[in-house]
């Protein structure tokens, strides 16, 4: 079956947000999200659940260029309708997931007419249908780029750290979010942390500022901690829990997943 969106379908659809389908988004570049949307994909497909990865960040480090991967699809195809979006996933065996995704660095979407990026938003919203989970890696602060997708989503996810820039950088991309997704639950992923402890209070900085400013819930989907095993599976392009399936990075990434799961 192709999947081809209408602008009458993708209206349809916005009115109804699927809480499977999560959109992943950080601040900054090099923050992790990109290897946190895919271990949590990797970890839901361990647990046999149909999952997909979709790629929405297109630039050289996105999930091709991390993993290696062989397979990727013009998205030139899929934004002129010659290529139903279905037709260009693919299956990836060492991390019991689906992908579909670009060649590193094309970066169409960020030049994409807004009109086309609403009907993309809605062949994945379509397909998402078929699938228990549906996890967008979006492009960092790309407006454009990140908008229609959000839109779609039942769930955000929002990835920060300690540090000051990614903190000062994931409060703008919140406030981005109440514009463009007010009715999606909003989660935030502590990353880097040195403890719990340090992890805990990092949400909390960015929580009362949230809740002050932008009038906005969050909610702590969990923290990691800080694992040079996690750098060491990135830099040898493979799967944390693959790799190192007992590291404290993995473990992390499991309780995380657990929350998803259990929706709390």
């Amino acid at each position: 079956m192709d999947y081809v969106m209408t602008m009458e379908k993708y209206r349809q659809i916005q009115k109804t947000l699927n809480n499977q389908l999560y959109a992943v988004c950080s601040g900054t570049k090099a923050d992790g999200k990109t290897w946190l949307a895919t271990s949590i994909c990797h970890q839901l497909g361990l647990m046999k659940k149909k999952t997909l990865f979709f790629d929405a960040d297109c630039g050289f480090e996105n999930i091709s260029g991390q993993l290696g991967l062989d397979y990727c699809t013009s998205y030139n195809r899929l934004l002129n309708g010659n290529r139903p979006l279905n037709n260009a996933v693919f299956h990836f065996d060492k991390g019991c997931f689906d992908i579909v995704c670009s060649f590193p660095g094309e970066n169409r979407l960020n030049t994409a007419p807004a009109g086309r990026m609403q009907l993309l938003a809605g062949d994945l919203a379509y397909l998402s249908k078929v699938y228990d989970y549906v996890f967008i890696d979006c492009a960092a602060d790309e407006e454009n780029s990140i908008n229609p997708f959000f839109n779609i989503c039942g769930n955000v996810i929002v990835l920060a750290n300690a540090e000051s820039v990614s903190l000062t950088t994931a409060y703008h991309q919140l406030e981005k979010i109440k514009k463009t997704a007010s009715r999606a639950k909003i989660n935030i992923v502590i990353n880097r942390a040195i403890s719990f402890e340090e992890g805990a209070q990092t949400f909390k900085t960015l929580l009362k500022a949230a809740e002050e400013y932008i009038k906005v819930d969050l909610n702590l989907l969990g923290i990691i901690r800080q694992d040079s095993r996690i750098r060491e599976a990135v830099v040898n392009q493979s799967l944390l829990l693959n790799r190192y399936p007992a590291c404290e990075g993995a473990k992390d990434v499991e309780a995380i997943v657990r929350q998803i799961v259990t929706g709390a």
